[in-house]
């Protein structure tokens, strides 16, 4: 008598659910990734300006704009535009922020929003 073997392994379908799976994975993480890093970027440059209190803290909030925006171009972050950056006054203290968002197109009409909001208090000389 034959004995009966138990099949091992995955069949062709089941490789082909496993790629597509992986790859449906990675196109995400490939479009989402990047706008993370740009928004450690930001971050970074908004605590940079944070511990340079003293010099942004006598700049004008047209002067800080400019130099945020500055930093933001040469570390080539993108999705954040001049309108994303305000500046407060409150009494004898500044709040410097970004608040903005980035739209990324996944695939067909699907696409991924993500949102940032920092900000920093710096006091005013």
């Amino acid at each position: 008598m034959k004995s009966l073997q138990r099949q091992q392994g995955m069949t062709t379908i089941g490789w082909i659910l496993t790629f597509l799976l992986i790859a449906f994975f990675t196109l995400i993480a490939l479009k989402i990734v990047p706008i993370y890093i740009d928004s450690f970027k930001a971050v970074s440059i908004l605590d940079d300006m944070e511990k340079d209190a003293y010099e942004v803290g006598a700049m004008s909030p047209g002067e800080i704009v400019r130099t945020l925006h500055k930093r933001l171009s040469i570390n080539m972050v993108e999705g954040v535009t001049d309108d994303d950056i305000y500046v407060e006054r409150n009494g004898d203290s500044m709040t410097i922020g970004l608040d903005y968002e980035v739209r990324r197109n996944l695939f067909g009409n699907l696409d991924v929003v993500v949102s940032f909001e920092k900000s920093i208090e710096v006091p005013v000389r």
